[in-house]
């Protein structure tokens, strides 16, 4: 019985399957944006043969943040506390841009007629102030029934500390004939802060309705499937029933699989410390890890605050598909708009007539015309090449010199991407290596980390496809948490009421993945009188005598990030976490079944000095340990590696390994 790990990209919806025996078939078709589900059926299908029985489906979704970014999502009712109806358009008054003379912020996503106040009240302690009555339930039910929205938003002041009344509101919209998708915030998220905890209900409750009509569809074309499930944001799967119900937690379903299988990747190669660099057809993702997904808890989408786990990335507009024009300054530009699937790059001659970064190395040779996909579809070099001289001649260029530019303005956007993770938070990219992978992170591995001085760089096994073999890889994973607002002593004095209330969090940890979770506890601390907290590891796991008091691993973190420690100022826990995760997936990389091939040849490509004579090599003819200097192309399926001169490339564990001068 196989397992099949699907990535819905802008441009390719990328398949991988695993064999009972683990060994493994991948491969790319053009996605359906129209209907994604549609593509992911179709590449089932072609990677599950007649009598083959596929066990199971894991895929990666970009519907919500689609959905949300484009801002077609359901119409949407909130229930408040009366008098705070204006909470998301009031929102938290920062200026964005602070010198900006027109600040433009996100519009909230639930419109100011549809916010309905009910009289009720509860402290921040959890006490009730103002008992929820019966009739006011009723009352405000009924008003949401006129309004004619489609789904329902409850967050309620403090629910975080006492979710009842947001409980028995839920319950009441949920036992309606209207059939709304319902939200409370506590379900969401246990955690303060009611704007944050509002817009992220928010964002839920917007695209719930969207990702049940997709779940919908996607179940009839994998009717045949007995197990789908979906990737979350914070990089552990989810059943069906689960995700639909918190639609919320897939805003960076994709992404967060490709930093799984990079991770992976990495570790199968021997490295730890990592920044994964995936470049797409329509944007690049970086994030810095350590050995596991960095998470973070204060991301944005759309503009909007996420207050759930998701995996830390930074996202820039530069892909394959991004589109070089020239602006109204008479600059050369490249993206962030981008041809996407459709029409797609020029090259792919589906009706293009932008030049795009994939046309640029096209052009140049870097990309192989007649290998592309492994020689199953051949790219239109001509059309590529008169693309690009009709935009060198508006800005009276070269079209050689244009395409070298168009690469290096992309060039100049990722490297700042990789800046944001790593160098603005404290971290010298120097120690780590670059994993490259996405359809076109192998063409951009050795000029980015040329860049910023880096090392080494991991181009993985089937780069093109790695984040659907993250799909396969990553485990299952819960996340609880709880807002406490407590001094740290108070925490430690009460330890055995708290850590009831832990073992709590772990039996439903372990109902819900079936078997000993590993987990992980995190708290976030602060001194008495900051604003936010810094998360650290706590072991308040097992028994109450083996606590250990983290102050001393705050102030070291403290330290770190903001250069000084306060010794004389109590330290307040605000709130606590549990990550648990299941064991990982049996997984064997060592058995492939690859498309494509041809044999090793030499070409005229230009690397950015001008053309010269270069070897051409098919990946799968490289053996365990064979080094090659570059320069060097190498080809495969699901992408292409440029290994540049002065750098020189090792297979490892089936993983590239390129060193700059050989070291590494």
């Amino acid at each position: 019985m196989s397992r099949v790990g699907v990535d819905t990209g802008g441009t390719f919806t990328d398949v991988v399957k695993q064999r009972e025996d683990g060994s493994l078939e991948v491969f790319k078709l053009l996605s359906t944006p129209e209907d994604p589900s549609r593509a992911i059926g179709e590449g089932v299908l072609s990677v599950v043969g007649d009598g083959e029985v596929c066990g199971e489906v894991i895929h990666g979704t970009t519907v919500a943040t689609n959905a949300l970014l484009e801002r077609r999502g359901a119409k949407v009712a909130l229930v408040t506390t009366a008098g705070f109806e204006d909470l998301l358009v009031l929102a938290r008054q920062t200026r964005p841009e602070l010198y900006a003379l027109r600040v433009e912020v996100a519009e909230p996503l639930v419109e100011r007629a549809l916010c309905f106040g009910v009289r009720e009240r509860v402290g921040y302690d959890g006490g009730v102030r103002v008992p929820l009555s019966e009739e006011e339930v009723q009352r405000v039910v009924e008003e949401v029934a006129r309004s004619g929205a489609d789904a329902v938003v409850i967050c309620l002041l403090h629910s975080y500390a006492n979710g009842d009344h947001e409980e028995r509101l839920a319950a009441a919209f949920r036992g309606r004939p209207e059939g709304w998708h319902v939200t409370a915030s506590r379900e969401v998220t246990a955690t303060f802060r009611e704007y944050e905890r509002a817009s992220t209900a928010a964002i839920n409750g917007y695209v719930g309705p969207v990702m049940a009509r997709y779940f919908e569809r996607l179940q009839e074309r994998l009717k045949e499937v007995p197990r789908i499930e979906v990737l979350q944001s914070h990089g552990g799967r989810g059943t069906l029933k689960e995700v639909a119900a918190l639609p919320v937690h897939t805003a960076l379903s994709g992404p967060a699989g490709g930093v799984v299988g990079a991770l992976k990747s990495a570790e199968e190669a021997g490295f730890s410390r990592v920044i994964t660099f995936d470049m797409g057809g329509t944007s690049t993702d970086v994030s810095l890890a350590e050995g596991e997904p960095t998470l973070t808890r204060s991301a944005k989408i759309g503009g909007l605050p996420l207050q759930v786990p998701v995996v830390d990335l930074f996202t820039v507009g530069a892909g394959g598909g991004s589109e070089a024009y020239r602006d109204a300054g008479g600059a050369l530009k490249v993206g962030p708009r981008s041809a996407g699937a459709e029409p797609g790059p020029v090259a792919y001659g589906r009706g293009g007539a932008v030049p795009t970064v994939t046309d640029a190395h096209v052009v140049l040779g870097t990309l192989v015309a007649d290998r592309f996909l492994g020689g199953e579809m051949t790219l239109d070099e001509e059309g590529a090449r008169e693309a690009v001289e009709e935009l060198a001649a508006s800005l009276g260029m070269s079209w050689r010199a244009l395409a070298r530019g168009i690469l290096d303005v992309a060039d100049a956007a990722m490297a700042r991407a990789i800046k944001v993770v790593s160098l603005e938070r404290g971290y010298d990219p120097r120690e780590y290596a670059l994993v490259a992978f996405g359809g076109a992170g192998g063409l951009h591995g050795c000029r980015l980390a040329e860049q910023l001085e880096m090392s080494t760089v991991i181009v993985p096994r089937a780069p093109g496809v790695l984040s659907a073999m993250g799909m396969i890889r990553a485990p299952g994973r819960r996340l609880m948490e709880q807002t406490l607002l407590q001094r740290l002593e108070e925490c430690l004095e009460e330890s055995e009421a708290l850590r009831e209330r832990l073992k709590r969090w772990e039996e439903e940890a372990g109902a819900a993945l079936g078997e000993a979770p590993t987990l992980r506890w995190t708290a976030g601390l602060r001194y008495v009188g900051q604003t936010h907290a810094v998360e650290v590891d706590v072991d308040w796991g097992g028994e109450v005598e083996e606590w250990g008091d983290p102050r001393g691993v705050f102030e070291a973190e403290h330290q770190r990030l903001f250069g000084y420690v306060a010794a004389e100022v109590p330290v307040e826990v605000v709130d606590l976490r549990l990550m648990a995760s299941g064991a990982p997936p049996a997984f064997q990389s060592q058995s492939w079944t690859l498309r494509g091939g041809g044999e090793e040849e030499v070409r005229r490509i230009d690397m950015g000095e001008g053309p010269r004579e270069t070897p051409v090599v098919p990946r799968e003819s490289l053996e365990e340990g064979e080094r090659r200097s570059g320069p060097a192309v190498i080809t495969e399926y699901s992408g292409t590696t440029v290994v540049l001169p002065g750098w020189i490339a090792e297979v490892r564990r089936g993983h590239l390994v390129l060193s700059r001068g050989g070291e590494g």
